[in-house]
This record gives C-alpha cells, structure tokens and sequence, in this order.
C-alpha cells in the first residue's frame, strides 16, 4: 500500500497546470508528418505560446544554429533553419519551459535535469538516423522522458522529504510511495498532450526495455550513455546495462552506438550554452 496513493486525477490536473509548450510540440511534430502542411501553418502553431516563440527566436539566433544575420522574425528562423530543425528548437524551448525549479522529491535540479534531457535526446537522434527510427520520435522521446518526475514532484510538494525516491530501486520506491512510478507518470502525460502510442510506449518501458521495442531500447541505451557521459540522474544507474541484446532490439552495432555517442556529446557542447 503506498503512502500518498495519487490518484489519476490528481496527476492529470498537476499535468494541466504544466506549461502548454509539449501540446505544441505533439501538435507541430504531427504537422510535420502530413505532407500538405506549409510553414505558415507550423508558424501559426508555434505562436499559441508566445514563451515558446521568443525562446525559439532566442535559440535560433545562437552561435550554436546562425552565424550569419539575425532572424527578425519567426518565419524567417523556420525559413532559414528548415522545419525538422526547427521541430527541434520547440523540443528544447519545451524542455527548458520545465526546468526552471529543481525537482526536490527527486534531488535533481533544473540545470541537471535539462542536460540530461538534452543530451539523451541528442544521442537518441543519431542512434535513429540509420532509418530504422523516426528522428523525431527519438528525439523527442529523448527530451521528454522525465516528464513523469515533474508532474509527480509538484503532487508531491511538501508530503515527502527531499530526495525520497534515491534509496534501492527507483520504479519500486516510486510506487511505493504513491502508487505510480514515473515512467507510467510520463507516459499519461504524453497521452494527456496527444503524443503518438509509439513514442509513449517506448517511455513507459524503457528502464526495462523488451526485445520487441525498438525505439524503447534505443532510449535506455542512449539514457545510459549520457549517464555514462557525467549527466545521469539520481536513482537511474541501475536500469542502464549496456548489453548486446539491448544493441540488437535496437538496431544498431557496437560501432554504430559508439559514433551516435561521440556525435551526440559534440552537438551536445555546441547547443547546451544556447539553452542554458
């Protein structure tokens, strides 16, 4: 019996009053797959949040994506850059929407859980670029598998010690706790903001990963590595064996994950000053 049990209301509701910029991420990353969708409509999309719209303006101006002349406006940065990239800039902007506040419950902090988020997904995208996976989808599942640890952190304010979960294993001192673990709690959330079933699925499952889960697979070696790297977060190292069976679920060679590791940590010095 858990100590708090949250119930799904109560996780929805601490969903709702997270920022809106994941709803505009689901939305412009299910534009990008149809084919009649145009700039103009994913400029549209992007303006619902204004928050989002300046940071992308912000980030796009960085040495880290333009080293030639401002972009003065949104549609110029969308021209400029190109639509996937510029998918990217919401997926960023989103993530440091949420990680301005340390997640107490958890003993992250924001700049932590931002690194992290930044540097799975970055590795995710090159591990996904031999076509067996979606970019996207990598990507984002990358960025927003912590989701989870936000919503439950703020349930949580002010009933539970700090740092409550770090002690054994985390899925189970989680549920424990209060009834839901915070992959699951991930996975409601992304449900909640209209994600695509793959991509929350892969989330939901992927501290234990199985074999027929492919992207799933991709997202804990790729978590892994950037624990690997220095930015893992507290409680998670257990979950990150890096196995042969989990390279072939996943698609990808010794070699192959080695080079989306290197190529993944060189991005990641180049673009996280433009988020911080």
């Amino acid at each position: 019996m858990s100590a708090l049990q949250i119930s799904r209301e109560q996780l929805v509701k601490s969903v709702k009053e997270l920022p809106s910029a994941p709803q505009i991420l689901a939305r412009v990353g299910e534009a990008l797959e149809d084919l009649d969708s145009n700039l103009d409509e994913i400029a549209e999309l992007i303006r619902l949040d204004g928050a989002i719209t300046v940071r992308l303006i912000k980030v796009a101006n960085s040495a880290a994506y333009n080293t030639r002349e401002p972009f003065s406006s949104l549609e110029e940065a969308l021209a400029r850059l190109g639509l996937n990239q510029a998918y990217r800039l919401v997926g960023l902007a989103t993530m440091r929407q949420f990680s301005d506040q340390q997640l107490a419950a958890y003993g992250i902090s924001g700049h932590l859980l931002r690194e992290n988020s930044l540097l799975t997904a970055l590795i995710m995208e090159y591990m996904a670029s031999g076509g067996r996976h979606c970019q996207n989808a990598a990507y984002t599942a990358g960025l927003l598998r912590s989701t989870g640890k936000i919503a439950l952190d703020r349930v949580v304010q002010g009933k539970v010690p700090d740092a409550a979960w770090i002690q054994g294993d985390l899925v189970v001192s989680e549920r424990e706790l209060v009834g839901i673990d915070s992959c699951e709690a991930t996975a409601v959330a992304m449900a909640e903001w209209r994600f695509p079933k793959k991509t929350i699925d892969a989330i939901r499952v992927h501290y234990r990963p199985p074999a027929e889960d492919g992207l799933a697979n991709v997202l804990n070696l790729a978590s892994g590595a950037a624990a690997t790297a220095g930015f893992g977060l507290p409680g998670e190292d257990a979950y990150w064996e890096l196995t042969p069976e989990k390279l072939e679920a996943a698609g990808v060679t010794p070699d192959g994950f080695k080079r989306a590791v290197e190529q993944g940590l060189k991005r990641f010095e180049i673009v996280r000053e433009a988020v911080a």
